[in-house]
């Protein structure tokens, strides 16, 4: 009876090494959901960490994708799904995150940064500030991805105060949303996907977004002026579970940190490429863009702007004062 316990414990051990070295061996596969789609900007930037990552762990690590929502996840449901450990990692477009932690509207804060430069330069100098907390949700940042600059796109050039007054439109959090309301506009805030169902049903008049971003999703089959107002430079940001990242080997951490980092850089280093080619694209589809913004008008946008900034750096306390100096500061070394 012995030896027979023996040999079936013998046997139970060998089968449950082989199940350990079998998973051991398999590939690691993480869910990747991004609200906007794959031809968007933040859609082939999560390609191309996908393809680097793979090839930084030797293929030990593969992203599965899910672009325009596809699992049910708007932006601003990412953070818990990340920090739950739901998905182990996400593309996320942080403003509507403003109601959890200022910290998340720093980028749309309005005609803060004028240019791509200033805003990599804004969102290094936050940095430390995003990871920590990050970390209160249980999760690691790993990257910021950029948009171009936003502007409105509408059924004809908004330009001037009588052509934002009362006009239905759409803004992406907070921040706009009192901007163009004390400038005269009925702004709403929405999330990417109701953006199209109301805007071909004239249940809004224009959107507040990225000239590219409007051409990922077809903005021109509705409206067919953009007027590029520079109005923020906003982010996005790839953050992954805290717990999938401590079980992986440190050579796995390493491989993780190259992909982000190379990633990171080439798409902030492409952000003025993107933008010139998707005005390109704007006026092939019939788009007219409106680059000259009249100085009056510009003024106006601006002054109702210096409330939002000194409204966001109050509920900041010190952290917000601290990085609105050191960024006006770096600014300053490089004009």
């Amino acid at each position: 009876m012995r030896k027979t316990t023996s040999t079936i414990l013998v046997l139970s051990l060998a089968f449950t090494l082989t199940n350990i070295t079998s998973v051991s061996a398999k590939e690691i596969v993480w869910d990747m959901p991004n609200e906007y789609p794959a031809t968007s900007v933040q859609g082939k930037g999560d390609q191309a960490f996908a393809a680097l990552l793979e090839e930084k762990s030797g293929g030990k690590i593969k992203i599965a994708h899910h672009f325009g929502g596809a699992l049910g996840f708007k932006s601003k449901d990412q953070l818990d799904a990340v920090g739950d450990g739901i998905v182990q990692v996400a593309n996320t477009f942080i403003p509507p995150l403003g109601g959890i932690n200022p910290v998340f509207l720093l980028s749309s804060l309005p005609f803060l940064s004028s240019n791509t430069e200033e805003a990599r330069m804004l969102f290094d100098t936050a940095r430390p500030t995003y990871e920590r907390v990050l970390a209160k949700y249980n999760q690691r940042l790993l990257y910021s991805s950029p948009w171009p600059s936003s502007g409105i796109w509408g059924k004809e050039p908004l330009q001037s105060h009588e052509a934002i007054g009362n006009l239905k439109m759409r803004t992406y959090d907070a921040n706009g949303t009192q901007v163009f309301r004390d400038v005269g506009s009925a702004p709403i805030q929405l999330s990417w996907a109701d953006i199209v169902p109301l805007l071909s049903t004239g249940g809004i008049d224009a959107v507040l977004t990225s000239i590219e971003s409007g051409l990922s999703s077809s903005f021109n089959d509705y409206v067919t002026y953009f007027t590029a107002i520079n109005y923020d430079s906003t982010i996005n940001l790839v953050t992954m579970n805290r717990d999938v990242w401590d079980d992986l080997s440190p050579e796995l951490q390493a491989a993780v940190e190259a992909a982000a980092k190379e990633t990171e850089d080439k798409l902030w280093a492409n952000a003025s490429t993107i933008i010139q080619n998707s005005y390109a694209e704007a006026e092939r589809r019939g788009v007219t863009i409106m680059n000259e913004v009249p100085a009056n008008f510009r003024k106006e946008l601006q002054d109702a702007s210096t409330p939002v900034i000194e409204s966001w750096a109050s509920k900041m306390g010190p952290d917000g004062r601290e990085i609105l100096t050191s960024y006006r500061a770096a600014i300053k070394n490089i004009q």
